[in-house]
């Protein structure tokens, strides 16, 4: 999954640069674009279930300014029996050039909404994880 974003005047802080905790956000509307083009967010609804971080680890390579054109990339990373692991980066795209600006590796369970507790990924959900590697572009190396 891509999701291409502009970098606006609200994005930029004080210090005239992307303030660290938007990449999250960056990386966050990938993510949901991804569950969208999947219909995954329907069928969790219809599931009863919740799809929750447990842990996020950044890595802030350069710098993005005002004007910056940046694609988010997005694949599954591991599938686990209790969580399941993406791998993410954000890439600016100037002057015909790409360099990867940022990346990340996010962990994260699946909740039952009625037992409130993280569940085993079964192998309905495997699949549909696995699904997500379909809509990838050759963004990432």
């Amino acid at each position: 999954m891509t999701t291409k974003i502009k970098v606006h005047g609200y994005h930029i802080d004080v210090f005239q640069h992307v303030n660290n905790a938007r990449y999250l956000e960056f990386y966050e509307a990938d993510r949901w674009e991804w569950m969208n083009k999947r219909n995954f967010i329907s069928w969790a609804i219809q599931s009863n279930l919740t799809m929750a971080a447990v842990n996020i680890n950044v890595n802030y390579i350069q710098g993005v300014l005002l004007g910056d054109e940046l694609t988010v990339v997005t694949r599954m990373d591991k599938i686990g029996s209790k969580s399941a692991v993406c791998y993410q980066q954000i890439i600016r795209n100037k002057a015909g050039q790409s360099e990867v600006v940022s990346d990340a590796y996010v962990t994260f369970v699946f909740i039952d909404n009625l037992t409130n507790k993280a569940i085993m990924i079964d192998e309905e959900l495997r699949e549909k994880l696995e699904s997500f590697n379909a809509v990838i572009d050759d963004f990432i190396s």
